[in-house]
């Protein structure tokens, strides 16, 4: 059973979480804001699962975890640093890198159409083109990384920024030698890794 104290900081992350999707203009980033804010946020008694069954459980590298001791511009920072040793994190066996979800059918909190989390691109990572049913937005939190959208030109993004994938739309994401802490929602009718696919 999570004390009350753990149920306390994780509400406060999740307020300081929607805030910074809520500075998005897109229809996904205003619908994981408002989600945010009107879903139960109980943690689950239920045991907490991976995204995907062939995921592996991890830690943040060091790497990572000194991005948490940066100045980043972003106030949610603060607040993950707070509770990174108490979060779950999971190797993803798609991007062979950190991934702790939040809020999902599987996760910390439960919710079968939404979920959010955070995502650790380490460095030199190389996520190939892919594509999934669901809204995706990310928000680098610190760090740095490059996102491809729709087999565009790579585009570097800093802590502050926001990245919106529509529903199907092919996108990549790569690293040099800095690593990118980022936030992630994914909304919409099917968040379900059915019809995940690399392209």
């Amino acid at each position: 059973m999570r004390s009350e104290l753990f149920q306390a900081a994780v509400d406060t992350l999740l307020t300081a979480i929607s805030v910074e999707f809520a500075r998005g203009t897109s229809a996904a980033c205003l619908r994981t804001a408002h989600l945010l804010r009107s879903i139960d946020t109980t943690i689950s008694t239920e045991s907490i699962q991976p995204v995907s069954s062939h995921d592996t459980p991890c830690s943040l590298p060091d790497s990572v975890l000194e991005l948490l001791e940066t100045n980043s511009p972003v106030p949610t920072v603060s607040e993950i640093a707070a509770l990174t040793r108490d979060l779950q994190w999971s190797e993803s066996a798609r991007s062979r890198t950190p991934i702790s979800e939040l809020i999902g059918p599987t996760s910390l909190i439960k919710h079968q159409s939404f979920r959010v989390g955070l995502f650790a691109l380490i460095p030199g990572i190389d996520y190939a083109d892919h594509a999934h049913p669901a809204d995706e937005v990310y928000i680098v939190l610190a760090g740095s990384g490059s996102w491809s959208l729709g087999g565009g030109a790579y585009q570097v993004k800093r802590a502050g920024d926001i990245i919106d994938i529509p529903s199907m739309m092919t996108h990549a994401m790569r690293t040099g030698p800095t690593p990118a802490l980022t936030l992630y929602s994914w909304t919409g009718d099917d968040v379900s890794f059915d019809h995940y696919r690399f392209c």
